[in-house]
């Protein structure tokens, strides 16, 4: 009994004993582990700021800068302490060893940074760049990197050894724990209780991570409808307000009239905008934000941004510079939708924030190897410019500097989020100096291939008016649209093209329509009440078996939209608010492949095509003549006789420095080229010249205006030429 005692208390003593060492040893472990971790986290900071240090030295050659303003310093400072911390932690011998070797080598390097900032306050800036390329510089540097990798290794090694040894202490202490709740209670049950409670811990975060997890994918749901939601219910109503106004601006009508309906469509475009703006930040959260490469011609497409912005700047009074460097190729391979994205956020960002000077846009090569090209593109202004705060969140969304600068010059925030996006994207990089009161500077380098030739050429949109040389296409068409105002905006679409149609306001009717009716297309919306367009596609094709083409209109610009409705059986897509170009090329591209075709029209009807001129359009005139080509002549002789009088009338004005002629020839000439579709090139002019005061600023103005009106002269004696002599 004695000995059976005795060896209970022994067995009891020994199992206590291991299980103190057990739990120590797990203690003790997860100390070590914190130190370690502490040790990677100084050697990262020392990498970066390694790397910091450098940029910052050869930032300092490159631009010029002052080498007082303490950053350099700061990096040095910074790279000391973090090495006084690593030396007050207990390390093995093998990273304390790398540690050192690795404090010589960063020494090594700071002092050849210093060497350069020297040579660059001594000998200039061609010096210092050479001490920065140089072959040493990089192999230091390359040796940081190796060495630090090292010391990575090695510790990566060390944190397994102590998570296995803490999984192993974790294991005897329950072990030990459960025999020792059977031999003696008190103590099991403290062990036992300690080591359960870790695990039922543990189980609790688990749980409340998959609960997490729950709730993140129900909030990502939520988000998604609420953005197809929020995009039908604003879509639908911009197609109507856009389509509308879209026909009222071809409509004659007074000057005040056309005004408010061109504010009307521009605030619709605006909001529209800021739609696409929220979607496209959904489309890159999603992944599903695609750069395609196709080669474009670069110069072209600078061009087309400057005639998207000629008249913003002339009004605003601001030079609009386009410099293409000329070692820049003429034919690259990237995404040109995606890059005129990105210009056309900065230059309007721009020209908003400027009220006086000027904006540039540069483009230069950085390097070019074989068939690569870096290109850099740097867009300036002189406009209100930001403090180094505002700077440092400029490419956050929805960040705007203060109130003020959304109630003075609206806007969402979003554009340079989505522009640094969309540079990353590319495998470009983009930064941002600018100064408050002076202006700002948005520099960004992209890669691209270089290529021998452009894009194919592509028909040219349907203008209004203008009827392709193989003739109007016959058929009919079916609308289904359950939205009031957009089925009266197609019927005035397709009237205006002289194509037939019936109209239903929903899926249940159109299956009805085309069960005892042919139709050649179907326009199909998708959300409707009742049966919507999915459910209506998928009868149309498995039980009429009809495969007549049917086209998807949808407010929902979500990602995956547009292969979700092809996927239902629909042959194409457009998204509200419907554009009458692009309506009118699909609608007139499927129902010509229907077969069928309205008689052809002689050469003599048919208009010259708005893209064969540079400065004409023709397009107001061919409607209000209706097909007349005895007026149409009229007008051109009208034309052709009456500005080169009114040029004249107006040079003479202002060599005699009379400003009320001046004032009174302007505002008449606005009669003269607005009928040969001139307003647009020429009102920015004009209303300079009626507003104003100095005459240096007029002559500059009316040699501009000049320029464009002899050239359209010389388009419109060359087409009166050709088509009535």
């Amino acid at each position: 009994m004695v000995a059976a005692f005795i060896t209970a208390i022994t067995v009891i003593v020994f199992l206590q004993f291991n299980s103190s060492r057990s739990i120590n040893e797990l203690i003790n472990g997860n100390e070590d582990l914190m130190s370690l971790l502490k040790v990677k986290t100084e050697l990262q900071q020392i990498q970066k700021n390694v790397e910091q240090l450098e940029t910052e030295a050869k930032s300092i050659v490159i631009r010029g800068a002052d080498l007082q303003d303490g950053r350099f310093r700061q990096q040095v400072n910074q790279i000391n302490r973090s090495f006084e911390a690593l030396d007050s932690f207990e390390t093995d011998q093998t990273i304390g060893s790398g540690i050192q070797q690795l404090r010589q080598l960063v020494n090594r390097k700071i002092s050849l940074n210093t060497e350069v900032l020297r040579t660059f306050s001594g000998d200039g800036k061609d010096s210092a760049e050479k001490m920065i390329n140089n072959q040493e510089e990089q192999q230091l540097t390359d040796s940081i990197r190796i060495l630090s990798n090292r010391i990575d290794e090695r510790y990566q090694v060390k944190v397994t050894d102590l998570i296995r040894n803490a999984d192993k202490s974790g294991v005897k202490a329950k072990t030990f724990g459960t025999i020792l709740a059977i031999l003696a209670a008190i103590s099991a049950l403290f062990v036992f209780g300690y080591i359960s409670y870790k695990i039922i811990e543990q189980q609790r975060l688990i749980h409340q991570l998959n609960v997490s997890e729950m709730h993140a994918r129900q909030l990502a749901r939520v988000k998604e409808n609420f953005l197809a939601n929020m995009s039908h219910e604003i879509r639908t109503p911009l197609n109507a307000i856009l389509g509308f106004t879209g026909l009222l601006k071809k409509e004659k009508a007074s000057r005040q009239v056309a005004d408010y309906t061109a504010l009307i469509h521009k605030a619709g475009e605006n909001l529209l905008q800021i739609v696409n703006n929220i979607l496209d930040i959904s489309k890159i959260e999603a992944g599903m934000m695609v750069v395609k490469a196709a080669p474009f011609e670069i110069r072209h497409t600078f061009s087309d941004i400057k005639a998207i912005y000629s008249r913003q700047c002339i009004e605003k009074g601001l030079d609009f510079i386009v410099a293409i460097d000329e070692e820049v190729p003429r034919f690259l391979l990237g995404d040109e939708a995606r890059l005129i994205q990105v210009m056309v956020n900065l230059v309007g960002n721009a020209i908003k924030f400027t009220d006086k000077g000027f904006v540039h846009i540069e483009v230069a090569v950085v390097n070019k190897e074989n068939e690569a090209v870096l290109l850099q593109f740097v867009v300036r202004d002189t406009g209100i410019g930001m403090t180094e705060n505002e700077t440092a969140a400029v490419f956050d969304r929805f960040q705007q500097s203060d109130g003020s600068i959304t109630r003075k010059y609206g806007g969402t925030g979003l554009g340079l989020s989505i522009v640094k996006d969309l540079v990353h994207l590319m495998n470009g990089a983009i930064e941002v100096y600018s100064r408050e009161q002076q202006g700002s500077s948005f520099t960004l380098q992209l890669p691209f291939k270089i290529t021998t030739k452009g894009k194919e050429p592509v028909e040219e949109p349907f203008s209004d008016n203008i009827v392709h040389q193989r003739g109007l296409p016959a058929g009919k068409v079916l609308i289904v649209e359950d939205n009031e105002l957009n089925r009266l905006l197609l019927q005035q679409l397709l009237k205006g093209w002289c194509i037939r149609f019936d109209t239903v306001s929903n899926g249940t009717e159109a299956i009805t329509c085309l069960k005892t009716e042919k139709f050649d297309l179907v326009l199909m919306d998708i959300q409707m009440p009742g049966m919507d367009g999915y459910t209506a596609t998928g009868i149309i094709r498995n039980e009429l078996k009809n495969e007549l083409p049917v086209i998807a209109m949808t407010a929902d610009a979500l990602p995956g939209q547009r292969e979700r409705c092809i996927e239902a059986g629909m042959n194409d897509y457009i998204a509200k608010p419907i554009r009458e170009q692009e309506l009118k090329k699909i609608v007139f591209h499927y129902l010509e492949q229907e077969g069928g075709e309205a008689q052809l029209l002689s050469e003599n009807e048919l208009p010259v095509p708005a893209h064969s001129f540079q400065f004409l359009k023709l397009e107001y005139l061919s409607a209000i003549s209706m097909g007349n080509s005895a007026y149409e002549k009229e007008v051109f002789e009208q034309f052709l006789e009456l500005l080169p009088r009114e040029l004249d009338r107006l040079d003479a004005a202002i060599q005699n420095g009379d400003f009320a002629a001046i004032r009174k020839t302007a505002h008449s000439l606005k009669t003269t080229v607005a009928v040969i579709g001139l307003d647009e090139e020429t009102y920015p002019y004009l209303e300079a010249l009626e507003q104003e005061e100095a005459l240096s600023t007029i002559r500059s103005v009316f040699r501009s205006l000049q320029h464009t009106c002899n050239g359209a002269l010389a388009e419109a004696k060359a087409y009166y030429s050709r088509r009535y002599l």
